[in-house]
C-alpha cells in the first residue's frame, strides 16, 4: 500500500516555501485565516481533509521532538544559569513533550483506519485484511489507544504485542504518564499508588529534573527531566515505527531523536 508522505507537517494553505510565479518571483504564504482580496475559498475537499489530518498527527510529533530540545537547552545551561522563569518554561516544554508524543498515538491511529476507509472507498489495490480495518473502527473508536493498534495488528493477521515487554509497555507507559499530568490529585490514596507504580515503570529509564528539590516527591517534580521529554519522543516514535512494521506499511512519522 503506497500511503502519500509529506515531508513538511506545518505547510499552511497557499503558496508552498521555494514557490515562484512567471517572473521568478518568490511567492509568499499568507497567513492562516487571512482572507486575500478578490480570492473566494472554497470550502475543503475530501483530499484537503485528508491532509490537514496527516499534518496535525505528525505535527504532534514534531511538537513534542521541539519541546524535548528545548527542555534540553535549558538544562545544558546548568542549574547556576538559569532563571526561575526559565525553570519555568523548562517544566512547560518537558509536560509539552509528554503531552504532544501521546497525542501522536492517539491522532496516528484514527487518521490510519480513516485513511484505510478512504482507500477502500475509492476501489484502491490495498491488502484484503487492511480493507477489513475500517469495518470495525466503529466499534472501537472509543476503546484505550493501544487496544486500537492491538486490534489493528489482529485483524491484519500480524504478530500482536506482548503488554509486558517493549515498545509495548513503554508506550503504555507514556499513556500512563499523560493521564497522571492530567488528573493529578496527591491526596488520594488510589493516586498515590498509581504515581507509584509509574515510578517503577519508569526510574532508571530517565535521569531525574535537576531543578527539582532533593525532597521533592519523585512525580511530578523529579520525573519531568529533558531525559523524560526525550524519552516520551523515543517512546512514541520506537512504538509507532514497530507497529508500521509488524502491519508491513510505511512509517507513519520520523523525527531526529539523537539526543542522550
Amino acid at each position: 500500500m503506497a500511503l502519500d508522505r509529506r515531508l513538511n507537517p506545518n505547510r499552511a494553505p497557499g503558496g508552498k516555501p521555494g514557490d515562484v510565479d512567471s517572473r521568478g518571483n518568490q511567492l509568499s504564504t499568507p497567513p492562516q485565516g487571512v482572507p486575500i482580496a478578490g480570492i473566494t475559498v472554497d470550502d475543503p475537499s475530501p483530499e484537503d481533509l485528508s491532509e490537514s489530518r496527516e499534518r496535525l498527527y505528525r505535527q504532534h510529533l514534531f511538537s513534542a521532538d521541539d519541546f524535548a530540545r528545548s527542555a534540553r537547552e535549558i538544562e545544558n545551561r546548568g542549574v547556576g544559569a538559569v532563571t526561575d522563569e526559565e525553570i519555568c518554561r523548562h517544566g512547560a516544554y518537558v509536560t509539552g513533550a509528554v503531552f504532544a508524543a501521546a497525542a501522536f498515538l492517539e491522532a496516528s491511529i484514527t487518521d490510519l483506519y480513516l485513511e484505510l476507509k478512504k482507500l477502500s472507498e475509492s476501489h484502491s489495490n490495498i491488502r484484503r485484511e487492511l480493507a477489513m480495518l475500517p469495518r470495525v473502527w466503529p466499534e472501537i473508536a472509543e476503546a484505550p489507544v493501544l487496544h486500537k493498534y492491538q486490534l489493528a495488528l489482529s485483524v491484519a493477521d500480524a504478530d500482536q504485542y506482548n503488554m509486558s515487554r517493549s515498545p509495548y509497555l513503554d508506550a503504555d507507559s507514556l499513556i500512563h504518564l499523560r493521564d497522571a499530568l492530567l488528573d493529578y490529585t496527591p491526596e488520594w490514596e488510589d493516586s498515590r499508588k498509581k504515581h507509584h507504580s509509574l515510578q517503577k515503570r519508569l526510574q532508571g529509564k530517565i535521569p531525574l529534573n535537576p531543578f527539582a528539590p532533593l525532597n521533592s516527591p519523585w512525580f511530578p517534580d523529579q520525573c519531568l527531566s529533558a531525559g523524560c521529554a526525550t524519552w516520551s519522543v523515543r517512546a512514541a516514535q520506537f512504538f509507532s515505527d514497530d507497529f508500521c512494521h509488524r502491519m508491513a506499511i510505511p512509517a507513519r512519522a520520523q523525527v531526529g531523536c539523537d539526543r542522550p
